[in-house]
């Protein structure tokens, strides 16, 4: 092999390399995302949330045991920490906000956020 061709090669190797791990490697979470109209959220949660604020939650294992017995596959998705973001920012989010509150999910063993968007309130669940 040519001897000038080599390093090219070698590095172009590694950045494949490195880029497939990348992929592999990324952690998945479930989550489960939904909406609802802020009068059902008011009445569901017996709750306010004025309009573009939002609410996290951390749940217990115990709560958790409650709650996972009425989720279906519906709004169920594999995501990573940054579809995570992306979707918060997707619902009212600003980018540092959508990073901090991301980073806390993927942290918590099971966490919910509500955001509300006029009369419209967006929650993700974990």
């Amino acid at each position: 092999m040519n001897k000038k061709l080599f390093p090219i090669i070698a590095a172009a190797f590694l950045v494949i390399t490195a880029a497939l791990f990348q992929s592999c490697t990324e952690e998945k979470y479930t989550v489960w995302t939904d909406y609802c109209t802020y009068s059902e959220f008011q009445s569901e949660f017996n709750a306010t949330l004025n309009d573009g604020y939002y609410v996290r939650l951390e749940i217990t294992d115990s709560q958790w045991e409650e709650i996972s017995k009425g989720l279906s596959s519906e709004g169920r998705h594999k995501w990573d920490e940054e579809t995570i973001k992306k979707w918060l920012i997707g619902n009212g989010f600003g980018d540092s906000e959508a990073t901090k509150e991301s980073s806390w999910l993927v942290l918590t063993n099971h966490g919910f956020i509500a955001s509300r968007t006029n009369n419209m309130v967006y929650f993700i669940l974990k």
